[in-house]
């Protein structure tokens, strides 16, 4: 249920509309919500970064890599 509610706030702040806006704060131009994205997307990776090193260390969820072999190089 929490996550529901999440989501929908997220889609929310995510589009922009003329009612959220002041005065001075026009967000009936085109770029309006490429603006807000551009300004929310580093939280939003922030917030999935630490939720995501959370999960690991809550679950204790290791790296399925192999370790490389002395002959093998990364390219």
């Amino acid at each position: 249920m929490k996550i529901y509610f999440l989501l929908a706030l997220c889609i929310s702040v995510l589009f922009s509309s003329p009612s959220f806006a002041h005065a001075g704060h026009d967000h009936t131009t085109m770029l309006s919500s490429l603006v807000h994205l551009l300004w929310l997307a580093p939280a939003l990776i922030a917030l999935v970064v630490l939720y995501s090193k959370l999960l690991k260390k809550n679950y204790q969820i290791k790296s399925t890599k192999p370790p490389l072999k002395d002959n093998q190089h990364v390219l």
